[in-house]
């Protein structure tokens, strides 16, 4: 992971107004943000396990307090959620969000200095 460059000040408060803008102009970042939608039944699949894993699993936990047998169901449905999360940024074919967005950044600074 690389470090950010030091900008000048003036230029980061350009950055701060324009980020989003900046961002959203972008071809690639549009692409990468996209890209964590849920676009497939594959995706869809993926996220309803841990809700499905949740429900089935208040018949199974050998615990005999509702409520605890409710905590552990939601607990284990999230980390299932988080898991699938993981699965699915392991499968995304694109650069990290953040690799872009200093690309981007650093571009809109070359033209930033050339004004």
């Amino acid at each position: 992971m690389k470090k950010d460059v030091a900008y000048p000040e003036e230029f980061e408060r350009y950055w701060a107004e324009h980020k989003a803008r900046l961002l959203r102009e972008d071809a690639e970042y549009r692409e990468a943000v996209d890209s964590y939608k849920m676009s497939s039944g594959s995706d869809w699949l993926l996220f309803g396990i841990p809700v499905v894993a949740g429900i089935v699993s208040m018949q199974y936990i050998p615990i005999s307090h509702e409520i605890l047998r409710w905590c552990a169901s939601i607990g284990l449905t999230i980390i299932l959620f988080a898991l699938c999360v993981y699965v699915k940024s392991l499968t995304n074919p694109h650069r990290s969000i953040e690799e872009i967005e200093s690309d981007v950044k650093k571009k809109n600074y070359e033209h930033f200095v050339l004004k």
